[in-house]
């Protein structure tokens, strides 16, 4: 494909998220809109993967994401070691949008999640950043790095969820703000191209 021909594919990728076009969902796994050159499909999980890094990487060096606050907070209790843990890595988790307060003996209370996060997986992102901790007990780049791309995967829709067509439009846009809005944080691709010439071929259209 030369130069010229890539550049137009990607524009018209672009493009998407300045239209009206309808956005389906397949299976409750992927997104698949058209564009002037055929149509493109999304796997939702890695797209919303792709946009939460991107908003925590910001965050962390940034002043924060924003919280949304819940309406039944949630209370996790630690063993005392863990517990023990938990200041050093409290700020990494307020600047993403946590909201976290002490409650009683080795336990804490969620009373805000980041905004752009669902409800219910918060216990299993904190959970899982403490329990890396534990092992290494360093604060450095591969540690904070860590925080953002488990948060990013834990925290984003999984394949099986089903979005409203405003949950769709909404991720979509979302995606195509992103810096990277092609691959996820793993390297993994996000948008699937058809073209119309691929389709033609696959349907032996003369």
């Amino acid at each position: 494909m030369n130069i010229n021909k890539r550049l137009d594919k990607i524009h018209s990728i672009q493009n998407t998220k300045n239209n009206d076009k309808i956005i389906w969902q397949i299976h409750n796994k992927y997104l698949i809109t058209e564009i002037s050159s055929g149509i493109i499909i999304i796997d939702q999980h890695v797209a919303h993967e792709r946009i939460l890094y991107e908003q925590a990487k910001l965050a962390i060096d940034g002043n924060g994401l924003s919280s949304q606050k819940l309406l039944f907070p949630e209370t996790i209790k630690f063993t005392h070691e863990e517990y023990l843990l938990l200041p050093d890595i409290l700020p990494y988790l307020n600047k993403i949008g946590f909201v976290i307060r002490e409650f009683e003996e080795n336990t804490i209370i969620i009373e805000g999640i980041p905004s752009d996060m669902q409800v219910g997986k918060e216990i299993v992102v904190i959970r899982e950043i403490i329990a890396k901790y534990s092992k290494s007990k360093k604060i450095n780049s591969l540690f904070i790095e860590y925080i953002i791309s488990t948060y990013a995967c834990k925290a984003s829709i999984k394949a099986g969820e089903k979005l409203s067509s405003h949950e769709r439009k909404f991720l979509v846009d979302k995606l195509f703000a992103t810096k990277e809005p092609y691959f996820c944080p793993h390297g993994r691709p996000i948008i699937i191209n058809l073209s119309i010439d691929e389709l033609d071929k696959r349907f032996e259209r003369e």
